[in-house]
């Protein structure tokens, strides 16, 4: 039955990524679209230091999507900046959260996460020689565990050093989903960016289990 209700939850998440990618070529190719990348390359630094801000906010509060407005940017300002942004956003938000998850702990995340996620947080064991190998490999997917670690690092015990360092380190593996994002737009290079990810993916499940308990 779970197996079932795992599957569900995957079509309804790749349905809603195809639908997205389709909207998104539409919108590349409207007018309007074209106007936004002109104020955005006469705004530069406004339009930069807002999308620092929302991706930060997004991580103090997940269910904002800040990563999909970041990735989407690529198309406006090019995949360096906008990977740019991602790390700074990153940063800032990740470090937010992690003192906040730290003063108030298991309530906070009570607040932002269901019981299934705070549960896997909770048991997460990481070894005190490997917390930076640990969060390093959590970042390589932005998923929902990866954003309460944010939160649950300090919850658990991790020094911030070894947190933000890691988490920076961590943004690595998110260049190839920025240079897919490009690669598609420029109809060049799929195969390398689709195989960079993939590799990711496989050296994440395969150490994963070498780092926590």
């Amino acid at each position: 039955m779970e197996h079932i209700k795992n599957s569900r939850n995957l079509i309804i998440v790749g349905s809603i990524g195809v639908l997205s990618l389709v909207a998104y070529f539409w919108m590349v190719r409207q007018e309007f679209f074209a106007n936004f990348v002109t104020w955005a390359g006469d705004y530069l630094l406004i339009y930069l230091c807002f999308l620092i801000f929302f991706k930060a906010i997004a991580i103090v509060w997940p269910p904002i999507p800040g990563g999909l407005l970041t990735l989407g940017s690529v198309a406006v300002i090019g995949w360096k900046l906008a990977f740019l942004a991602q790390v700074l956003g990153g940063l800032l938000g990740g470090s937010i959260a992690y003192f906040l998850g730290r003063k108030y702990g298991l309530w906070l995340l009570q607040k932002f996460f269901d019981q299934v996620v705070i549960d896997k947080v909770q048991k997460i064991k990481i070894h005190g020689h490997r917390e930076f190998e640990a969060i390093f490999l959590l970042r390589m997917f932005t998923t929902t565990i990866s954003e309460a670690i944010s939160y649950g690092a300090g919850l658990i015990g991790i020094k911030f050093r070894n947190f933000f360092f890691a988490t920076l380190c961590g943004f690595v593996f998110e260049v190839p989903f920025f240079l897919l994002a490009q690669s598609i737009l420029n109809g060049k290079n799929l195969w390398l960016s689709g195989g960079l990810v993939l590799a990711g993916g496989l050296l994440f499940y395969k150490l994963k289990g070498r780092y926590f308990e």
